[in-house]
């Protein structure tokens, strides 16, 4: 167990940085300062804000729960610690208020996240990969049934996953093992890459991480890297605990996530220049997309020795 809450510890610590949420207004700032000014302080805020979690954990492990409710907490009723706690240790206007924020708190991350993720697959995915001449009358009515389908899904994830700290452990693994390498590639080697690579690299990191197993969601893993925990079953064959990986396969996933990248962009990029016959094929882009690439970075240099030579 310890060795699992330390796994989850580094990926909550070291795997947050390609989040949407973050690196979005990091690459959105006025310049360097400001994004560095906001990282150092949304660090503190997010310390700030889990004073209230901290302290709600501490009243509900002191508090005499037998004497209140008339049973103790156990663990699969901890998870109503919080709704527990407002109700019984609070005014009845604070139990109202703070309940009610909970839920409303609740319904807008679920509600924003929908939209988010939906908009960002119809965009970057749909018009971008799928079907890039879209209009924006198809665009709106894939966005609406993206909106449907990932509603259906989280509300089967809701239904069947009990733990909601593990659900964000997954988050936090698929967004290091699948986003954390083309993130990098993408802000330091853009010319290195190209979508063909991007989903080769995607879909293989994916492929072997749902091989992998999965304790939160209830399956075992098919692919058994080194070192694997099998299951264990009670006398009736049903299962006590869920096989769990020891290897760390979650970094040898980004590893090969970004290995396969690299070289699928290499290679197509090389098949599309050194064959032009096959650059009518290239329905991703690989070629031009180097090309504006190369000029954007030429143009860039013509700008900075033209202002260079009118200061002198």
């Amino acid at each position: 167990v310890s060795t699992q809450s330390t796994g989850s510890s580094g990926i909550n610590a070291e795997y947050g940085i390609p989040w949407q949420a973050y690196f979005q207004r990091v690459l959105s700032s006025r310049n360097y300062k400001v994004a560095r000014a906001l990282s150092f302080c949304a660090s503190f805020g997010c310390f700030a804000a889990a004073v209230p979690s901290v302290v709600i954990g501490l009243i509900t492990i002191n508090t005499d729960w037998p004497a209140v409710i008339g049973y103790e907490l156990t663990a699969d009723t901890a998870k109503l610690a919080v709704p527990l706690t407002l109700l019984n240790l609070t005014p009845p206007a604070v139990a109202f208020i703070g309940l009610g924020a909970v839920s409303a708190a609740v319904m807008s991350s679920t509600d924003s996240s929908i939209l988010g993720v939906s908009t960002m697959f119809t965009r970057n995915v749909f018009c971008n990969v799928i079907y890039r001449k879209a209009s924006d009358r198809v665009s709106l009515w894939f966005l609406r049934g993206t909106v449907i389908v990932n509603t259906v899904i989280a509300m089967l994830i809701a239904i069947f996953v009990k733990s909601v700290y593990g659900l964000y452990l997954i988050c936090s693994d698929l967004v290091f093992i699948l986003l954390f390498p083309h993130l990098c590639l993408v802000v330091w080697f853009p010319k290195m890459t190209n979508k063909y690579g991007m989903i080769a690299g995607f879909g293989t990191a994916f492929f072997l991480r749902v091989l992998a197993g999965e304790p939160v969601l209830k399956y075992n893993a098919v692919l058994k890297y080194p070192y694997y925990m099998e299951p264990t079953y009670d006398a009736n064959g049903d299962i006590e605990a869920y096989g769990y990986q020891r290897f760390p396969f979650r970094m040898l996933c980004m590893v090969l996530n970004l290995l396969i990248t690299l070289i699928t962009s290499y290679a197509f990029r090389m098949l599309f220049t050194k064959v032009p016959s096959l650059k009518e094929y290239d329905c991703l882009g690989a070629v031009k997309d180097f090309e504006a690439e190369e000029y954007n970075e030429e143009f860039k240099a013509g700008e900075k020795k033209n202002a260079e030579s009118s200061r002198l």
